[in-house]
């Protein structure tokens, strides 16, 4: 195919968009705005942590394909809670969408394996599920991440895109999981007349075993 995908989805308006693309003055006047937004009843001084704390997120995500990423800041039942979208764009291998969904998931089963890894047929096509915790451990203090990832081979046949919503809430898990399965759902491919870059070999290695089937009607019914 020679045609550029463009691809379109829906976050909520809860989430605030960060800024990946631009220049360092872009992205700093962008940033300041966003922090300001969801910490409104903040002083500058938090402000300015949360600022530079994002600020240095921000080139490893532009170099590792981030095309959008969001950060919500809620409060539930009188606490605070607090959640992240990051969708990006990697190199998929030239696959067929078939093939590239097999790959990913066996790939992603053998990679991961203490993780919950399964198949999707999604409006947008078939993708790759996969639940995880990912602890972080500072001092005597471990911190573990609830992150679930979707990943769908485009039909270009050049790109994967991956979407993942994390968590520090894991009693808001049920919240954040419905709403990046709304996310996830509303995914809308369409070709544009533009040429694409050219295709990188399949980072994922040859199939391992599949996921039990429970374990597929969970994460099934957790996205419709």
């Amino acid at each position: 195919m020679t045609d550029t995908l463009q691809i379109r989805f829906v976050v909520p308006p809860a989430f605030h968009d960060l800024p990946v693309l631009g220049t360092e003055e872009q992205v700093a006047e962008q940033l300041w705005e966003v922090v300001c937004e969801v910490l409104a009843s903040e002083g500058d001084d938090l402000r300015a942590q949360w600022a530079t704390v994002l600020a240095e997120m921000i080139p490893s995500m532009a170099e590792a394909g981030t095309i959008y990423a969001g950060l919500c800041l809620l409060d539930v039942e009188g606490r605070p809670s607090t959640a992240s979208v990051v969708a990006t764009l990697s190199p998929l291998g030239g696959l067929a969408a078939a093939q590239a969904v097999d790959g990913l998931r066996d790939g992603l089963s053998r990679a991961r394996p203490q993780a919950t890894v399964t198949e999707l047929a999604l409006p947008a096509g078939r993708a790759v599920a996969v639940i995880d915790g990912v602890s972080t451990t500072a001092g005597e203090t471990t911190l573990v991440t609830s992150v679930i990832q979707v990943h769908l081979p485009l039909p270009n046949e050049s790109q994967l895109l991956s979407l993942e919503l994390s968590t520090p809430c894991a009693e808001d898990w049920e919240l954040y999981s419905e709403v990046f399965a709304g996310i996830v759902r509303s995914v809308h491919l369409e070709f544009a007349d533009l040429p694409l870059s050219d295709p990188s070999p399949d980072p994922f290695p040859a199939p391992v075993s599949a996921p039990a089937p429970e374990i597929e009607s969970r994460i099934r019914a957790a996205f419709g």
